[in-house]
């Protein structure tokens, strides 16, 4: 053989041999790793790997049980590429078994000198997309997992708290220590006997969902990656069963702590620790006010009381259960704007079922209904309009109090209110409503307060009064159109404002009596007939139809009956019947009277005198005792001096003086 060619096929074999030498190195790291793998030997499975792969994916007794999840290849190595990264460090591309699977190996140098597997990457090839999974991360989010779920099967509290993140550790932490375990139970369920520990993981970068099946569901972990470890973030459970339901154990956890956080600060009477804790309609206009010695709430220990709690979207509703009450707590979930941020949770109502006299106590309105109702009543006795709106739901301000005037209101029978004194004999609270009975002015009263906008206003009174509507709110509301005639009238006896005053008459009365009387003149004629002066006496009673309204006011010596008609859901005087005294003769019936008057050219103008007919039983006896003691202020003088020409009308002396006039 030539020189020449001898020295090139020992070349070329020195090249094989060493290139040999060199693949036999990572092979057989590589398959030391594999068959100490497949012998489940997981001593020797340590010696083969590296300190940082032994203590992430390694480090639990049930290691090998795990990684068989994983599905990792065995069989015969073969070594199809090697990258040398430095002296110690290299990566190796193999193929394993008769599949010839395609595994990356990252292999690095031990202390003693002998190459190692550091980590191993599993191709995976999913919608398209081929992705490199590190076994070592996958290790340790299933091995978290399983130490999770190991913690809570022993009831290790803080075994547990070491493998979640630093928010959930210490939601779960501040938990009280029987409801945990209790919520620990709930999350264990009962475990499928035909399922070990078979989890189904989706991770990324850095987070991870691992679905653990139950019987009648999944229990859902989230975890995320922090540095090179993961920890357990949150868990969920999906089951069949309603009561199993757990959409958040995390935020399950911080409304516990919240809800126990408000107990503890209520019970501490600590308004300054309750101001964050609550909504701002419950704080400002309940408990911000409130003497909270009046009312207990079970303690933040929850010893006499268990506790169970529903998540419900942005809702989260406890049932405290104790012996003699059931306490509801309503709160609201405010998500923070800052991501993966934990979310805050406002006490928004209690509820207090008392088991025994099954009354149903709302907190708001045991704090603020008899502070309002004193409001109210000390307003009602002084006849403060502007307290009285304020302190009454929209609907009676809308139908009683913002329909008066500073003048109008003096002429309502409100006597018995005039003490605002109230002697409370009991109150029922019926969800939005809440019902006092009490006395007041010797008589029995029953007031009604319902809620608006977290906070109760009296709706309505009612009173035992025979002859009237057992509704305050009612009755006041059928005496405003007389009582606006009444004020109409008064002020019509000046000549300046006749405008103003048919205005308002027409406004209050009914159609029949514009057209016949009101849309027929420019001024009120004759004085009113002196209305307002019967339209003062006491209310006697009240009838209603479907269609009229008889209201009957003092006696049949002097008052008036009115009847109000029914148009477009509105009480309209209709006809006014003045009553002088028991006989015919003694009454005279106003639309008529006055619509005679202008039709015979009677009417006279306020400010004018002319001789006019006066109707039978108007003697000038009457009508100068009535102007001269009763009406000397109100009328003007030139119907003083002619009284017995201008027919005002048949007056009583007992009526007293005519009430104010309208206001401008």
């Amino acid at each position: 053989m030539p020189k020449t060619v001898r020295w090139t096929v020992l070349a070329s074999l020195a090249f094989s041999l060493g290139a040999g030498c060199a693949n036999f190195v990572e092979s057989r790291a590589i398959q030391n790793f594999a068959d100490r793998l497949q012998s489940e030997d997981l001593d020797g499975l340590k010696q083969a790997s590296s300190h940082d792969f032994s203590e992430r994916a390694l480090r639990t007794a049930t290691a090998l049980q795990d990684i068989k999840i994983l599905r990792l290849p065995d069989g015969k190595v073969n070594v199809m590429e090697v990258e040398f990264v430095d002296e110690s460090h290299r990566r190796v591309t193999v193929e394993m078994g008769e599949g010839k699977r395609e595994v990356f190996y990252e292999l690095v140098r031990s202390d003693d000198g002998k190459w190692v597997v550091d980590d191993v990457y599993l191709k995976q090839k999913k919608l398209g997309v081929t992705t490199f999974k590190s076994v070592t991360e996958q290790m340790d989010l299933l091995l978290t997992v399983r130490e999770f779920i190991d913690a809570c099967d022993a009831g290790d509290r803080n075994r547990m708290l070491q493998v979640t993140d630093l928010e959930f550790s210490a939601a779960l932490e501040r938990l009280p220590p029987s409801y945990l375990a209790r919520l620990i139970g709930n999350v264990l369920g009962e475990k499928s006997p035909a399922s070990n520990f078979k989890p189904q993981a989706q991770l990324d970068e850095t987070t991870a969902v691992v679905k653990l099946p139950r019987m009648g569901g999944d229990t859902i972990l989230t975890l995320s990656l922090h540095g090179t470890t993961w920890r357990v973030t949150d868990v969920a459970i999906d089951s069949k069963k309603e009561e199993d339901q757990l959409p958040s154990m995390h935020k399950h956890a911080i409304a516990v702590n919240t809800c126990v956080d408000f107990l503890d600060a209520y019970q501490r009477d600590d308004k300054v620790a309750l101001a964050p804790l609550c909504d701002e309609d419950l704080f400002s206009g309940s408990l911000s006010i409130a003497n909270l010695k009046q009312v207990l709430l079970p303690g933040p220990q929850l010893i006499d009381h268990e506790l169970s709690l529903k998540l419900h979207g942005q809702r989260a509703d406890f049932l405290l259960k104790g012996e003699r009450e059931v306490v509801q707590i309503e709160m609201h979930r405010e998500d923070s704007p800052e991501p993966n941020s934990p979310p805050h949770f406002l006490v928004k109502d209690v509820t207090i079922y008392e088991v025994e006299s099954r009354q149903e106590k709302r907190l708001a309105a045991l704090f603020t209904a008899q502070s309002m109702l004193q409001l109210f009543c000390e307003a009602l006795a002084e006849r403060d309009l502007d307290h009285l709106k304020h302190s009454s739901t929209q609907d009676f301000a809308n139908s009683v109090w913002r329909r008066l005037n500073s003048a109008t209101i003096q002429g309502l029978p409100l006597e018995m209110f005039d003490s605002p004194q109230l002697d409370v004999n009991s109150m029922q609270f019926l969800g939005a409503l809440t019902r006092v009975e009490a006395t007041q002015g010797g008589q029995p009263v029953t007031y009604l307060l319902r809620e608006e906008a977290g906070r109760f206003y009296v709706d309505d009174v009612l009173w035992q009064t025979p002859g009237r509507p057992a509704s305050v709110k009612e009755t006041l509301a059928l005496l405003i159109p007389v009582q606006n005639f009444s004020a109409a009238v008064a002020l019509g006896r000046g000549p300046q404002q006749q405008a103003q005053v048919l205005q308002m008459l027409q406004e209050t009365c009914s159609t029949d009596f514009n057209r016949m009387v009101w849309q027929q003149t420019d001024f009120v004629p004759n004085g009113g007939l002196s209305s307002d002066t019967f339209l003062a006496t006491p209310l006697r009673s009240v009838v209603q139809s479907e269609t009229e309204v008889l209201i009957q006011l003092g006696d049949d010596r002097f008052g008036a009956a009115v009847k109000l008609r029914k148009e477009h859901n509105r009480n309209l005087v209709d006809e006014v019947l003045l009553i002088a005294g028991p006989e015919p003769a003694d009454r005279i019936e106003v639309k008529r009277t006055m619509r005679t008057l202008l039709a015979n050219g009677q009417a006279v103008r306020p400010g004018q005198t002319q001789m006019a007919a006066k109707p039978a039983g108007l003697t000038r006896q009457k009508i100068q005792t009535a102007v001269y003691e009763e009406l000397s202020d109100d009328v003007p003088q030139e119907i003083l001096q002619v009284g017995d020409q201008v027919d005002i009308g048949p007056i009583h002396p007992a009526a007293g003086k005519a009430p104010a006039r309208l206001a401008q």
